[in-house]
């Protein structure tokens, strides 16, 4: 009798794997797109409005779109994984239906539809913008040494195939990035974000030339965290100076993290011992001086010799008259 397959099974081909072998980096980054890309997938599913809604997907949605890797495979040559489901709730989410075996259908099927040659503007059932920029997470991949990623979704008599390739991705892109005014790209390093002070805005500082303002929505809120600190091409609508037609702020469509690039401009990265409370946190006079080790005088003498200098500046002696006034 022939052993079941896993659920589901995902290969990969190309020049940066083997037989059975992947490395760590590209696994990792796999397994947090991908995850992304269910867990938003079942959010549209659910009903949101929008699966880039900030902070976690709701616990029952996690829970049924968890996964278990089982299995690493060759494939003659690529690597193979094996996934089973993890969830204990399966079927749970709504009377009758098994939603986590839903989300993963429907999210290989909108994968394969949004990158068909003629996709049309309706995004498919269970997909949205969020749901996009998460493949496009996975695709990065694309651009590193794999040329294919193959999923085979077990779930009944025949097995469900869907492969992504880079041309899919290139159409991913277009998607995300439909016609703009004046649209421009910036790569550089996304430092220094403010989500309560002034409004949602941050500031991506270019290997060379000056930093330019970057704008975002609420809902942008976390694509944002997730890659502060990393070197990024962010494309928007610009906001140029009319006189040296540099641009001075940048409307963020969307941001894409640039992982061959991620060595450039170190030097921007914050150095030292970070603090250890919240940025917009402040801090008493009290503790100030703790932290840096600063205590009272001991002998009023050490201040002596500091201030005024001693050179003759006539200092004292304007400050004598104006406190007591010659009599006319």
């Amino acid at each position: 009798m022939k052993e079941r397959d896993t659920l589901l099974k995902i290969r990969f081909d190309g020049d940066a794997v083997g037989p059975g072998r992947i490395s760590v980096l590209h696994l990792l980054t796999f397994l947090s797109d991908f995850n992304k890309a269910l867990q938003r997938t079942g959010r549209v599913l659910r009903g949101d409005a929008s699966s880039l809604r900030p902070g976690q997907a709701p616990r029952g949605i996690r829970e049924e779109v968890d996964l278990v890797l089982v299995s690493l495979t060759q494939g003659s040559p690529a690597a193979v994984l094996g996934f089973e489901r993890s969830s204990k709730q399966a079927g749970s989410f709504l009377p009758g239906m098994d939603f986590g075996l839903e989300v993963l259908e429907k999210a290989l099927e909108g994968l394969d539809v949004v990158q068909s040659e003629n996709p049309g503007n309706v995004l498919p059932h269970g997909c949205d913008r969020g749901v996009l920029m998460a493949w496009r997470g996975v695709g990065t991949l694309l651009d590193q040494g794999i040329s294919k990623i193959e999923f085979n979704l077990n779930h009944g008599e025949k097995p469900a195939q869907t492969v992504f390739t880079q041309l899919g991705l290139e159409r991913i892109q277009r998607r995300i990035r439909p016609p703009q005014t004046n649209v421009r790209k910036i790569e550089g390093r996304l430092l220094m974000a403010d989500f309560k002070e002034h409004g949602t805005r941050c500031r991506i500082h270019p290997s060379v030339g000056q930093p330019v303002l970057c704008l975002f929505d609420e809902e942008q809120k976390d694509e944002i965290l997730e890659n502060i600190l990393q070197y990024v091409c962010v494309a928007g609508e610009a906001t140029e100076d009319p006189v040296s037609k540099n641009v001075t702020s940048i409307k963020i469509h969307d941001i894409e993290r640039l992982q061959d690039r991620l060595d450039e401009a170190t030097d921007l990265l914050p150095q030292g011992t970070p603090v250890t409370w919240g940025f917009w946190e402040s801090r008493t006079l009290e503790e100030l001086a703790e932290l840096q080790k600063v205590g009272p005088i001991k002998d009023v003498r050490e201040l002596f010799g500091t201030w005024p200098d001693e050179a003759d500046d006539g200092f004292e002696e304007a400050i004598d008259q104006l406190r007591h006034p010659k009599a006319g």
